[in-house]
């Protein structure tokens, strides 16, 4: 049986994207001048185009792509002498826009790459030729299911005018205006016209939505927050082009910058409001009792997100996308990370699907990168643990455990979560990372009591006056961090080696020598450490909410560090007869930190081990706690027997030098102990502490939903 024309034209052009035509082929497909033939031949190629590129890429031993194939054909092509004006060039222009725009699909992502590949995608534009190939191919003559309606708005198109515009997950966009004038002065609307790549759009899934979307999304009780399509087809949708740009450029934009914490939050905050409040609107400012299709984004990543000229957020590609439910190989790549785990993994939508994408944007902002595990990064816990727990609540996997902070027994309701999001912000605004001055920064990162008192003050205020949002533990937290700042000045008054007058004058006498010197240097270097330790690691951090005997007694060591150095300054510098058991109060001290330390790391890492496989943002065991804390205990009870057997020896005549021990102590105390573990580190450990006990609340809450009777 012989070869039909559009056959015959379809082998011959294959031939030359693969390179292995003659000079009689190539001038065929030059001289071809019937679109129906070049037309069905295209889609023909298209439609098995993975399996083109698959054997291309077999065949070849030098590491060739198909997608420069395609390229090479069209320059070829282009090289003939009637080339230029030949109608075939618009249709291997579609096929190399088509491949070029798919291959980066499979490749992970890489910023320049994709810059190169949209600059090619844009250089075959505006020839006429392609735009041409275009409306054919995706038009009644590609598809002949396409209905008189779908075509009638197909016609509508200029097609002569349509430039590259950006690429999507399945789909390219071009902008174009209207055929016919909207009015006498000749103005034409300007167009987004949305074709979805081969071979996606012979998938029924992406057809069967892509062919819904108009009737869908194109209501008139849709949000105008939603750039609404004014028709589709199984294989283009048509809408308004919303001037603007989207989120992912501009914080491509942004990230491109370098910006420091202060930055990343206010960012942060002004996206959380912009994307909450267009959610409300999309969910026509009603709680979502469940899953509503026409209510809910359901793919909301900021590609899909165009900030207008007024600052207002846009969406576009509403629904399901049914490339990553499918699981089609490239669910790792591009925006997958920001679509929720139930759609992915090919189940019922959830109301909660879009608080999912929102945070995953608002961790990408804070991070610098969303986090494709689906954990919290570190540096959101250390920046603020309120922040931390709002936003981990947000991407738990399954989205019955998500908000489970955040009350919403009657319905999701957006504006709500705008106004939560708004509150931690503002708390967050109160912290010392959200300094814009980084000298401020440093100094409260330095300073012994961290800023820690007026940042908890300023946020209880920020409490009392919002009930609703109002920390069921703040003043409690609040009162122990002003007891710790309190007993960091009476031990400054305690062990001053001179008074203020002292000072003032420029003579001190009677200044302190021999045991009280080294008993009054040894408690002030114990007290700052106490002081820098509690403010800096403990005083964000409670057990409270959490269940159990092991619990209790572990908050109860926590806020004994908030006096743990009085004691052991009263002993050694209350009367001249004691100043000789420094040693053994600095031991005391020592001991008492490393009990501390060991309880809290111990009950934190057990409720971890306890969130596994219950709570999905539960970190690897390998990083679960920040700088090593772990050894923190046993580190802290070596050095308290160093000091033991310093203080034993000193008291016993074997060690002469004292001062020079005293010195070492100090070195060790301020320079470890202070410099390195609480200023440098301690914001991390206090991160991974609290995501701990946030972890143990939340498990706490959802063991108390499921003893509630139904």
């Amino acid at each position: 049986m012989s070869a039909t024309p559009d056959e015959e034209f379809a082998d011959v052009l294959l031939a030359e994207l693969n390179g292995r035509t003659t000079a009689e082929g190539r001038c065929r497909l030059v001289e071809t001048v019937d679109e129906t033939v070049m037309t069905t031949a295209t889609v023909a190629i298209l439609r098995d185009i993975l399996d083109h590129i698959t054997d291309y890429d077999f065949d070849r031993a030098d590491n060739s792509r198909f997608s420069e194939a395609c390229r090479a054909a069209r320059r070829r092509l282009l090289d003939e002498p009637d080339g230029p004006t030949a109608p075939v060039i618009g249709f291997v222009s579609l096929i190399s826009l088509n491949v070029t725009l798919l291959a980066r699909r499979f490749e992970s992502p890489d910023a320049e790459r994709q810059r190169l590949a949209d600059l090619y995608a844009d250089s075959l534009f505006p020839d006429p030729a392609i735009g041409r190939a275009i409306e054919l191919v995706y038009g009644r003559l590609g598809h002949p299911a396409t209905d008189h309606v779908e075509e009638g708005f197909w016609s509508t198109v200029d097609f002569s005018s349509l430039h590259y515009h950006k690429a999507g997950t399945t789909s390219f966009i071009l902008r174009g205006n209207k055929r016919v004038p909207d009015n006498e002065a000749g103005a034409r609307s300007p167009l987004a016209v949305k074709c979805v790549l081969f071979p996606w759009n012979k998938l029924t899934a992406i057809s069967r939505a892509t062919d819904q979307y108009a009737q869908r999304y194109g209501a008139e009780s849709v949000s105008e927050q939603v750039v609404k399509p004014t028709a589709s087809s199984g294989q283009w949708v048509l809408m308004p082009f919303q001037e603007g740009r989207t989120l992912g450029e501009i914080l491509a934009e942004f990230e491109a910058g370098s910006p420091a914490m202060a930055a990343r939050i206010a960012k942060a905050e002004e996206v959380a409001d912009k994307i909450t409040t267009a959610l409300h609107q999309l969910a026509c400012q009603r709680p979502l009792v469940d899953a509503d299709l026409q209510r809910q984004h359901l793919d909301l990543s900021p590609n899909n997100i165009i900030i207008d000229t007024q600052g207002n957020a846009k969406l576009i590609d509403l629904g399901v996308n049914h490339l990553y439910s499918r699981q089609v190989g490239i669910a790792e790549h591009d925006d997958a990370v920001y679509v929720a785990p139930e759609i992915k993994n090919n189940k019922k939508a959830s109301q909660t699907a879009d608080v999912y994408s929102l945070g995953i944007i608002l961790m990408q902002i804070l991070a610098g990168a969303p986090p494709r595990d689906g954990r919290t990064p570190e540096i959101i816990w250390s920046t603020s643990p309120n922040l931390g727990r709002l936003l981990e609540d947000l991407i738990e996997e399954r989205p019955e455990r998500r908000l489970l902070a955040v009350p919403h027994a009657q319905g999701l309701e957006y504006d709500a979560l705008r106004q939560r999001l708004a509150f931690c912000f503002e708390l967050v605004r109160q912290e010392p990372v959200a300094e814009e001055s980084s000298l401020k920064y440093l100094a409260s990162r330095l300073a012994p009591t961290s800023r820690e008192f007026s940042t908890q003050f300023e946020q209880w205020r920020q409490w009392r006056d919002e009930s609703e949002f109002r920390g069921p533990y703040d003043r409690y937290l609040l009162f122990f961090t002003a007891i710790s700042s309190l007993a960091w000045w009476f031990i400054v008054s305690k062990t001053a080696l001179a008074t203020v007058a002292d000072i003032v004058v420029g003579e001190a006498e009677g200044l302190p020598t021999g045991s009280e010197l080294y008993a009054k240097v040894i408690a002030l270097s114990q007290g700052l450490v106490a002081a820098k330790f509690y403010q800096t690691v403990l005083a964000r951090v409670t057990t409270r909410g959490i269940p159990g005997l092991r619990a209790r007694c572990t908050e109860v060591a926590m806020r004994s560090m908030a006096l743990v150095a009085v004691p052991t300054t009263v002993l050694s510098t209350f009367s001249p007869d004691w100043y000789w058991v420094w040693p053994w109060t600095c031991t005391g001290g020592a001991v008492a930190v490393a009990l501390s330390n060991w309880a809290t790391w111990s009950t934190a890492n057990d409720l971890l081990q306890k969130s596994e496989g219950v709570l999905s943002t539960t970190p690897d065991a390998s990083r679960r706690f920040a700088r090593g804390y772990e050894q923190w205990w046993w580190t802290m009870l070596l050095y308290a027997m160093i000091i033991a057997t310093i203080g034993a020896g000193v008291q016993a005549g074997k060690l002469k030098d004292t001062p020079a021990y005293v010195f070492i102590l100090v070195v060790i105390t301020v320079g470890v102990h202070y410099g390195t573990k609480c200023a440098a580190a301690g914001p991390a450990v206090c991160g991974s502490i609290a995501r701990a006990f946030s972890a143990g609340q939340r498990l706490e809450i959802i063991r108390r939903r499921c003893q509630r009777p139904s």
